[in-house]
């Protein structure tokens, strides 16, 4: 796992935070049973995928949409659990993404009103700054300038 700035790039705390506060628990909960029940099913009704193991791989594809061709489902119970997943999947992914992007955005947007909030401030006690904060925000103003 990568890290920036010290801290992990993929931290499944915040993962677990965005689900929790995006209300995805239960559709996570679904997905999961779904997923290993899938699994289930498949390694019992399809002789060729070879047990537990390969069958969670494949359900691993089918919800990835990688689909690596190394087992394929030939019974019409293996083909239903596949389509139950496919189509649960398409729209569980869906929502995770969108709701992962929600939290970033919402997050830049709570420290870009955090600094403008602060920005404000001192412009409303210039007269209190000492000549070092003068300076500080001099610079802050010039690089806004530059950005816009």
């Amino acid at each position: 796992m990568e890290e920036k700035n010290g801290k992990p790039f993929l931290n499944f705390k915040v993962v677990g935070l965005v689900i929790r506060a995006s209300g995805l628990g239960p559709w996570s909960v679904v997905f999961a049973v779904l997923f290993f029940a899938a699994s289930i099913i498949v390694s019992v009704f399809e002789p060729g995928v070879g047990g537990l193991g390969n069958a969670t791989w494949l359900m691993f594809q089918v919800v990835t949409t990688i689909g690596l061709g190394d087992f394929t489902a030939v019974s019409l119970v293996g083909r239903i659990a596949i389509i139950a997943l496919s189509i649960y999947s398409v729209f569980y992914l869906a929502l995770i993404t969108g709701a992962v992007v929600s939290f970033c955005t919402e997050t830049m947007h709570a420290r870009r009103d955090e600094s403008i909030a602060h920005f404000l401030y001192q412009l409303e006690h210039l007269p209190e700054l000492s000549p070092e904060e003068l300076v500080a925000l001099s610079e802050k103003v010039k690089k806004f300038k530059k950005a816009v």
